[in-house]
């Protein structure tokens, strides 16, 4: 059994094969072909922990995850998470994977097919909220797809917002990167939005200029008691496309809108329906993808590195 560290997945594969093996994903969990329990959530005070099996006819994969905000107090990552890949046809195991790098990559690459699919392809701002290790995979992923030349940030961490610019000059030392003192400054001020936060009340302020004509993304609000994005923002989207259709029932930017009927719930799709080209977005050039994750884009993600490594071995 082979075990793959986060160093490791980060250079065993290149980032527009995370972007096509997500995009394959996302297709796939419109298909119904694969068995994925709902995820099981343990709360413990503050801290969450998740168990995500998924099986296909291939491999059978299961991601242990713990949230722990305290962490950072600590100067620990708040997001640990272990990914373990099994034969589906004999039930072998075949690796154990860093979890935490995975959910960091998958997610990425997940918000890079939204912005492929959903934001105007002549974008060249982004911002970001939340510049932790979330944020600067999202950012480095989203320049992917669009030629993006001018970046914002804002994190209420200094500490992050430096480190988030320091890691972004590497691979982009072309790209202007501004660190703004707050969330509004940078929708107003971008085109592509990715909002990477744990807040439980929205982060920007409820004013319809901030939004009209951007892509939003939202990664952080996985919990009915977490929200990015406030009223403003839902009533000026016609759609919102989810990576899947479980989040309806798991995060409050998707919770709270239909309740309060600010979107009607028949207006939320699943972004692997766009993909494969079956369903078409809207003329609306403000658009809205929320995604909560899924253990299918993990068993994705773990095939991946695990052929990339046969692939590599066999050469």
């Amino acid at each position: 059994m082979n075990f793959f560290d986060s160093k490791i997945i980060a250079d065993i594969a290149s980032i527009s094969e995370w972007v096509d093996a997500m995009e394959l994903a996302l297709k796939t969990s419109t298909t119904g072909k694969f068995v994925m329990p709902k995820r099981m959530h343990l709360d413990h005070g503050e801290d969450t922990f998740l168990l995500m099996p998924c099986i296909t006819e291939e491999y059978w994969a299961t991601k242990l995850v713990s949230f722990c905000p305290g962490n950072k107090e600590h100067g620990r990552p708040s997001i640990y998470g272990t990914v373990i890949l099994n034969s589906a046809k004999t039930g072998e195991p075949l690796a154990i994977m860093d979890g935490a790098i995975i959910t960091a990559m998958r997610t990425a690459a997940i918000t890079a097919a939204g912005i492929k699919y959903l934001s105007p392809p002549d974008s060249h701002t982004l911002g970001i909220i939340g510049t932790g290790a979330q944020g600067f995979y999202q950012a480095l992923f989203a320049c992917s797809v669009r030629r993006i030349d001018e970046i914002r940030a804002f994190d209420r961490n200094a500490a992050n917002l430096t480190k988030f610019k320091d890691d972004m000059n590497f691979p982009y030392p072309d790209i202007r990167i501004h660190l703004a003192t707050d969330s509004d400054h940078v929708a107003y001020n971008s085109q592509v939005i990715i909002s990477a936060t744990n807040s439980h009340k929205p982060v920007f302020k409820d004013t319809k200029e901030l939004f009209t004509g951007k892509t939003f993304v939202g990664i952080g609000s996985y919990k009915p008691d977490c929200q990015e994005f406030p009223e403003q923002l839902f009533r000026q989207v016609d759609q919102i496309f989810v990576d899947t259709m479980d989040g309806k029932k798991e995060s409050g930017d998707l919770i709270n809108p239909v309740i309060n009927n600010w979107i009607a719930e028949d207006n939320i799709l699943p972004i692997g329906a766009l993909i494969a080209g079956n369903i078409v977005p809207s003329d609306n050039k403000t658009r809205l993808f929320k995604t909560v994750g899924s253990a299918i884009f993990d068993l994705f993600a773990a095939k991946l590195i695990y052929e990339k490594h046969k692939g590599t071995n066999h050469n």
